[in-house]
């Protein structure tokens, strides 16, 4: 570890401790979902997945997010109409599921707004989301699932700025859960065994297909493609595309949550001037739905999913059930 790296984790145990110190509650169970990494392990896709089978079981998720790049501090009910560059492009995509979602930098205010905002009282069973919530410590969690890329794992395993971590390594040990994401990796799950996980979970990834700007189903099979995307792992996105034998004929990566100008899209339009198609992730279509007539090629996105199998969900469950013991008197189960 370098003088860099050192810092970094200097300022990063120091800004822990202290949250840490200050940490609230909130009068109804919090699930925490995140990552060691930056970007890239599928948080969002996830979270959606997550909060979809707990409401199927009879549970009502409010997912808590800071809405990161979005100008509105909070809190405020995300609305699948809003502006990305007031929420941010995250929670405008889980919105867009038809999900409860408040953005707010303060978790514990955004959870306490949501509680008066929708009128809940201790008969409901919530249950709050934390999105991206492996580095928030301000909030108490009462289950912190981690989520572990299953290609990619912890790159060059290498401290910001010379490697993706976020947290050290070590930090893996503060997970109730581990979900190993898009590829079902069992060295990686035979490894995190052996150092004592017993919560170790697959969440494989689904190509669903391509989508109009309207959300409907194309065939784009054998169609001339321009892809671009601001994300963290544009190699995936690309090799999604791949397996829809599609004519990749051109490609442009953009930093994550990349803000679109209508100077760039033009820049895109020059670039894809041969192809059928203009493909990108949803993450960055709902960034320029509404600019989206600069662009003359047919705009469409890449729609993905995380598969949560019965049994996982079935964990889960069972961890919310047992809170009722555990002195969270405004949860009845």
């Amino acid at each position: 570890m370098n003088i860099f790296e050192r810092l970094y984790l200097f300022f990063y145990l120091r800004k822990k401790r202290k949250e840490l110190t200050y940490q609230k509650k909130l009068p109804f169970p919090v699930i925490s979902v995140g990552n060691l990494t930056f970007g890239g392990t599928g948080k969002t896709p996830f979270t959606v997945a997550l909060a979809k089978e707990i409401k199927k079981a009879g549970y009502e998720p409010i997912i808590l997010t800071r809405g990161y790049r979005g100008k509105l501090k909070g809190p405020t009910v995300v609305s699948k109409d809003m502006n990305p560059d007031d929420v941010g492009d995250e929670p405008l995509m889980m919105a867009m599921d038809g999900l409860k979602v408040v953005k707010s930098i303060d978790r514990h205010t955004g959870g306490i707004y949501a509680i008066e905002k929708f009128g809940l009282n201790e008969q409901d069973k919530v249950v709050f989301i934390l999105d991206d919530g492996f580095q928030h410590w301000r909030l108490y969690r009462d289950l912190n699932i981690l989520l572990i890329d299953g290609i990619r794992i912890f790159g060059n395993a290498r401290l910001i700025p010379f490697g993706a971590l976020r947290s050290p390594i070590n930090e893996i040990s503060e997970a109730d859960m581990i979900f190993i994401t898009k590829k079902e990796n069992e060295k990686l799950k035979q490894a995190l065994t052996e150092i004592g996980f017993k919560e170790i979970h697959f969440a494989p990834l689904k190509i669903e297909g391509i989508k109009d700007s309207e959300g409907r189903d194309i065939k784009p099979y054998g169609k001339k493609a321009f892809a671009f995307a601001g994300i963290a792992d544009f190699q995936g996105f690309i090799n999604c595309l791949k397996e829809l034998n599609l004519k990749i004929i051109g490609q442009k990566k953009f930093i994550d949550h990349k803000k679109y100008t209508e100077k760039t899209l033009k820049k895109i339009e020059k670039l894809a001037k041969d192809a059928e198609l203009l493909i990108t992730t949803k993450k960055d279509f709902v960034k320029i739905k509404e600019k989206a007539t600069i662009l003359k090629q047919r705009i469409c996105y890449l729609e993905i999913s995380l598969k949560i199998n019965e049994k996982s969900v079935a964990n889960v469950i069972d961890f919310l059930l047992k809170l009722k013991y555990n002195g969270i008197k405004s949860f009845k189960a």
